[in-house]
């Protein structure tokens, strides 16, 4: 039986890996780890994951902690652990959740990647197809309103003449207060150049106190830039009041090829318009 190990990452995004059975995994701070956990209180090889075979012919995965940070199940240090039900350890200070999965699930999982797969190929030929503004912004909402399951997405492009406080994009529910939360997770997606995703919103310190994320009750948010020449002009923005707590590195991944292939078509209407004005 499979072995998935979660785990949040300095983006705020949940990284999943898979492990299988047959040989042996080492996870630490180490780059040489087959699972880097990159945190100065994560010892290089802090456990060992290995599944043994057992009388029925199924594998039994098991953990030998080997750091000096300890490994801790609801706050009791394990030195060895049987795994044979999803459970949440700390890893010295990170809390890793380890879930055994059967076969017929690692199936779903492999069929969903290659889903999003196909769906980004979709995509890329319907924006092919857009000649405007708008048909890109509502090609970007379905886009990430489908895929990534959030109750609220758009795709936001700044007037960089007006210091990008003018754009479109704008939704209805952008309007008033309770869009405030979502404004400085856009600024700080836009300031960085970099993908903001955040779960459990309330927990991140810089967003926690902030009055629109508390009242209107945002629980994951994913900010992704949308960039010409490595300048971002704009954004692909969703977030979650209702279902999702997090997004995954998958999740990110999709996000950032559908930023990419909108970039690629941005800039063919900028080409295209500099072509039309020297003809």
């Amino acid at each position: 039986m499979p072995l998935q190990i979660a785990f949040t990452e300095k983006n705020g995004s949940v990284s999943e890996h898979l492990l299988f059975e047959g040989r042996e995994y080492h996870v630490g701070r180490s780059e040489s780890a087959d699972i880097v956990i990159p945190h100065p209180q994560v010892s290089r090889s802090h456990i060992v994951l290995r599944a043994n075979k057992q009388a029925d012919n199924d594998h039994v995965w098991q953990l030998n902690d080997m750091s000096s940070t300890g490994c801790f199940s609801a706050g009791i240090q394990v030195k060895h652990l049987t795994l044979v039900k999803p459970q949440v350890l700390q890893l010295g200070p990170v809390p890793c959740e380890f879930t055994p999965i059967a076969l017929h699930n690692v199936v779903k999982l492999d069929s969903h990647r290659e889903w999003r797969k196909q769906q980004l190929k979709q995509y890329q030929t319907q924006l092919q197809r857009c000649n405007g503004s708008t048909a890109l912004i509502n090609l970007a909402r379905e886009c990430l309103l489908q895929s990534l399951g959030c109750e609220r997405a758009s795709l936001i492009l700044f007037d960089r003449t007006n210091d990008y406080q003018l754009g479109v994009g704008y939704e209805s529910w952008m309007q008033g207060e309770e869009f405030t939360g979502s404004r400085t997770i856009i600024n700080q997606c836009m300031q960085t150049n970099a993908v903001r995703a955040i779960g459990n919103i309330v927990c991140d310190e810089s967003l926690n106190k902030q009055q629109s994320v508390i009242n209107y009750g945002i629980q994951a948010a994913i900010c992704v830039p949308v960039c010409l020449n490595e300048t971002p002009v704009g954004v692909l923005y969703a977030d979650s009041i209702k279902g999702r707590r997090y997004f995954t590195q998958t999740d990110i991944e999709f996000a950032t090829s559908l930023a990419n292939m909108i970039s690629m078509r941005l800039l063919f209407h900028t080409i295209e318009h500099k072509l039309s004005l020297i003809s």
